[in-house]
């Protein structure tokens, strides 16, 4: 999910392990752990496009990796508290975490003016978190065992890829043993109402003593309200499941397989996507609608003439698995094509323009017939952002044809 729900949920589990012992520093070193799975973004500047966009959510998420640096980011801050010889090690060790942190938040879409002046924001903050740990008087050096900072890093780390399959995306929590994609498909990668009521309980916590009954009280109820969240859309997701599968009977439409998943920022609208030898079928259904069905269209496959092509050239493989196989291509010059993503639908762009891919790429082809990505991805063009979203917001609420 988005990198605040990670740290808001990297948090509340540092508070649960320590939070009695050490206060808001279970909080901020459990946000960071949260943060440390997506730091993998920083090799897209080592890798090229297809290769950068296989890595992401890939062995930096897989559970034996996080179970490996658990132990290692355990033992080193405790050796960092426990030994005063170790003060500008852990400084070190600070500005290490800081810069590929804020860097992270500045960065990871490219560079500009203003994301500089975050980047300084964010690390002048971060070099007062340094000055407060180090350098300020009266500092007490927490009492915890080596076995309760693991615990502390395991939860923080193990979480992150645990929470990340839930979504559509993909998350490869096998690695480095198997590059399966685990996609429950049953949250947005962002939806505020999974995130905001946990951080409003994790600042509530934050704000009470740590030894004061109310903080354990209101960082439980994060934890709490956060997971019934979670179940209550793996519930919405079976219903739709079903809703789905009706409206391809209804329509008298064969298909071999098929996928639902929310839209952005909600758990009202899914979006059905199910696939035949020849087309995929698409449509919205919102629990506002006064119709329990999905409205389908037809979408031909584009890509049936490329044949082995599919399956020999790197690029379409890799793009085709990152994708679980739901995807089109579509040619858009004489070597030039479009690689489509199905899996995360459209936007409408509000300008009478047809609705654009969320997820979609450029691919070029060579005089030797091999494909090549040409950037990490391709965002839509000419987009109206308010009119998009009055339009989502129309279709949340089932109203089928306003824009």
């Amino acid at each position: 999910m988005d990198s605040l729900t990670q740290i808001v949920l990297g948090a509340a589990v540092g508070e649960a392990a320590l939070g009695k012992k050490v206060g808001n520093r279970a909080m901020i070193w459990g946000a960071i752990a949260g943060t440390i799975p997506d730091l993998d973004v920083f090799a897209n500047y080592f890798l090229t496009p297809i290769d950068a966009l296989a890595f992401h959510r890939g062995i930096s998420h897989g559970l034996f990796t996080n179970f490996v640096l658990a132990l290692i980011l355990g033992f080193g801050v405790h050796k960092l508290y426990q030994q005063p010889w170790h003060r500008w090690f852990g400084i070190g060790l600070w500005c290490i975490l800081g810069i590929a942190i804020m860097g992270y938040f500045s960065f990871s879409n490219g560079i500009s003016g203003l994301k500089f002046l975050l980047f300084l924001a964010l690390s002048s903050g971060w070099a007062f978190m340094v000055y407060l740990r180090y350098f300020r008087k009266g500092y007490t050096t927490p009492e915890v065992s080596l076995s309760g900072w693991i615990w502390l890093f395991m939860l923080g780390l193990i979480t992150h890829p645990i929470l990340d399959c839930f979504t559509n995306y993909g998350t490869q929590i096998f690695q480095p043993f198997s590059n399966y994609r685990v996609a429950f498909n049953n949250i947005s990668v962002v939806d505020p109402l999974y995130t905001l009521p946990f951080l409003v309980c994790l600042l509530s916590a934050a704000a009470f003593d740590r030894m004061h009954p109310s903080r354990r009280f209101w960082n439980n109820a994060g934890l709490i309200l956060s997971s019934l969240y979670m179940i209550f859309t793996i519930v919405n997701k079976t219903r739709v499941n079903t809703i789905f599968e009706n409206s391809l009977a209804m329509d008298e439409i064969k298909y071999e397989r098929f996928m639902t998943t929310p839209t952005i920022l909600n758990n009202a609208l899914w979006y059905g996507l199910a696939e035949s030898e020849d087309a995929y079928y698409v449509g919205l259904y919102s629990f506002l609608d006064k119709e329990k069905k999905f409205t389908l269209n037809t979408i031909p496959k584009s890509y049936l003439h490329l044949g082995d092509t599919l399956s020999s050239d790197y690029t379409l493989r890799t793009l085709s698995w990152f994708s679980d196989g739901y995807f089109n291509i579509k040619k858009t010059g004489d070597y030039s094509y479009e690689y489509i993503d199905l899996r995360f639908g459209g936007l409408p762009l509000g300008n009478g323009e047809e609705e654009q891919s969320v997820f979609k790429f450029n691919l070029r082809q060579d005089q030797n017939g091999v494909f090549e990505m040409l950037e990490d991805r391709q965002k839509p063009e000419n987009m109206d952002v308010k009119m998009v979203f009055q339009s989502l917001w129309n279709r949340i609420l089932g109203r089928t044809h306003e824009k």
